[in-house]
């Protein structure tokens, strides 16, 4: 196609971020959908508390087609080092095998837990230097289930 039978078009900056953000996954959900099928999208959410019931860690995630993408991973200072990492990993990792998923993938900060995931069996398939700052970042990991 040449560029004389390209269609006009304008790029500009939105200041209505929500009505953007909206437009582009319409957009980008119906050009995937057509490719590899619907998102059958679920979220989850995992609590780690204490004994007073206060939220000290947690998961969040979301099942779609046929992964678990983690996105948030958290455990209290206080928490650490007592195997609550490994269970709510597992109990995610467990959800995401009822569900029909095929493996897991997440990312991790080096200033983070970038040397937690290959003991629970994930693999590091890229890596971004100098995120988020000079020296240090940012582990892609994934594991088949």
């Amino acid at each position: 196609m040449s560029a004389a039978d390209s269609k006009q078009a304008t790029i500009q900056r939105e200041a209505d971020f929500a009505a953007t953000r909206e437009a582009v996954v319409r957009g980008l959900s119906a050009h995937n959908e057509a490719r590899v099928g619907p998102r059958n999208a679920e979220p989850l959410a995992i609590s780690l508390r204490d004994e007073s019931g206060a939220m000290v860690g947690g998961l969040i995630g979301e099942l779609k087609w046929q992964w678990l993408y983690v996105d948030l991973f958290w455990i209290d200072e206080a928490h650490r080092g007592a195997g609550h990492g490994e269970a709510l990993l597992a109990m995610a990792e467990q959800a995401a095998r009822d569900y029909g998923a095929r493996g897991v993938y997440l990312g991790t900060m080096s200033i983070q837990a970038p040397g937690f995931y290959p003991r629970m069996g994930y693999r590091e398939y890229g890596r971004m230097e100098d995120y988020p700052v000079a020296g240090q970042s940012f582990h892609h990991f994934m594991k088949a289930l």
